[in-house]
This record gives C-alpha cells, structure tokens and sequence, in this order.
C-alpha cells in the first residue's frame, strides 16, 4: 500500500496552477521534517530535542516527489510501505486542529506574569521540590508523547503559515493524509492557521525543581536578545539555557555567576504541553537559600 502526505494550495498563493519556488522549497522541507519526527517517533516510542536520522533510517523515510499537480497547485510525497508514518502525522495533527476549529482558544497569562506563583509555591515547598534529575530519571509520559506530538506539529504550523500574510488573503492550503486508511482532510485559511499557531506555541511554566548547577555564561542581553544563562547541571553534566525574566532577575543571579555551585529554583518552559527533559530550556524562579 502506498502512504501519501498531500498538500494542496489555493487561492492567490497560486498562480497559474504555480506557486513561488520558496512556497514550494518550504513545503518540501517541512514535510520530510514531518516525516524524519513521526518516524523516529514511531522507531523508538518518543523523540527529543536534536534527535536525528541514522544512516539505516534514510531507506525508511525516503518519500518521492510526485509530479505537480493541478487543482490550484497539489505537493505529494509517496512511499510504499509507510502507513504508520503518515498515521503518526495524523495522531499530532488531529486534537491542536479541532481545538483551533473550535475557535476558543483560551487567553492565557503570559511566562513573567506566572512566575510570581511558581516562586511563591518553590518557596512554600522547597523541601519537597523535585530535583532536575528527578526530571530526567523519571519523565511523564504524557509530556514525553507531547513533546513528539510538537515535533511534528510545529512543521506543520510552518506549512500553514504561508497562507497567513495579508496579501495572500483567500488562500487555503489543505493537508490530505493517506496511511492505513484516508484520514480527515485538515484545511487552513489565514484565520483557522492563526489559530493553530496559537494552540501549538502556548507556552507555560510547569512546577519549579531545584538544580544543582555552575553558571557557564550569563548574558545580559539587548533588544534583539532577551537575557539569559548557560547553566551546568552538575548531576546529569548536561547544559541547559536558564531564560530570565526581569533585569532583577539578572542581579539576583549575578553574584554566583563565579562560583563552584548554585542551588537554584526553575521551571521548565513547556510548549503545546510538551518539554524535553534531557534538553529543554529552563526558566530562572529564584536562587535556593
């Protein structure tokens, strides 16, 4: 049986049963991405952060180019033999596009506007706080398959997002998934992609944990660049990037940015419910005293 990822343009995107050479270099890049996550997904139960092909996965993930064809413009990628893969890219696609049908998407309070209640609970707890290698040793399962489910997602919002700009107004750009059976037909126009984006990019902090770490570098930042920290955790020997939230938070961190070890509070910064323990960004809550 032959598996089919199939995107569809319409509208003032195309012209002429054409569309630009970077629509189309776009589209095919963010469809074998698409393809490399579910995938790796589907080989070995989960993906994270950097996860790349190996050498003997390229056989398994190797979609054709179908010929253009027309109907405003259609973009197909086949393989034989590749249902789950294209059944993998349905399962992350289904719930963020019913959500954004829905047209509810909720307001939600902003990364520095939560962190007042995640330093008020890291302090009220700190006895009882998660260590970051209890994060890593002992990953939930349900942020394990969020986080492939974003993998996967967040290229699809990239597709979708080539129909959003003012100009382009009334074009539509549909995704038509054949694996083990025909799934829906997922359609987005400027107002339905607007809307997906919001649901996959949701940012929010989850429960603060306490770090045992060495601060590698810490960056002030400028307009173009918020402020930051490279922070060594010194159990797991991982680095991970610590944001920072205020100029206060800078000042606070600053007097330990020499020394061997800082006991911190930080949370980490979950997207579309999703986060990578083994490499995931952190957000600075408070140092540990």
């Amino acid at each position: 049986m032959t598996a089919v990822l199939s995107i569809h343009f319409d509208g003032p995107i195309v012209t002429e049963h054409k569309v630009s050479l970077r629509v189309m270099a776009k589209t095919y890049e963010h469809m074998q991405r698409a393809i490399d996550r579910a995938y790796l997904d589907t080989k070995y139960g989960s993906v994270w952060k950097h996860a790349r092909l190996k050498r003997e996965d390229y056989e398994h993930t190797e979609f054709l180019a179908d010929y253009p064809r027309e109907g405003g413009i259609i973009l197909d990628g086949i393989k034989a033999g590749a249902e789950a893969i294209i059944d993998r890219i349905n399962g992350a696609i289904a719930a963020p596009f019913e959500k954004a049908a829905q047209q509810g998407v909720e307001e939600h309070a902003s990364i520095v506007d939560q962190l007042p209640t995640r330093r008020q609970y890291a302090h009220a707890n700190k006895d009882m706080l998660a260590t970051y290698q209890d994060m890593v040793d002992r990953p939930d399962t349900r942020v394990v398959r969020a986080y492939s489910d974003r993998s996967i997602v967040k290229e699809v919002d990239q597709i979708a997002s080539m129909v959003k700009p003012d100009e382009l107004d009334g074009s539509y750009v549909e995704f038509k998934l054949y694996g083990s059976r025909a799934h829906p037909v997922y359609t987005f126009d400027a107002a339905m992609a607007k809307r997906f984006h919001d649901v996959v990019s949701r940012r929010e902090l989850g429960e603060p944990v306490l770090i045992r770490g060495r601060i590698r570098s810490l960056d002030q930042g400028n307009r173009y660049s918020p402020m930051k920290a490279k922070i060594l955790n010194l159990d797991s020997h991982r680095e991970i990037t610590l944001h920072l939230g205020a100029e206060e938070d800078f000042i606070r961190l600053h007097p330990y940015h020499t020394a061997e070890q800082v006991f911190l509070f930080a949370s980490p910064v979950i997207e579309f419910g999703a986060y990578d323990p083994n490499g995931g960004d952190m957000y600075f809550v408070d140092v540990a005293e």
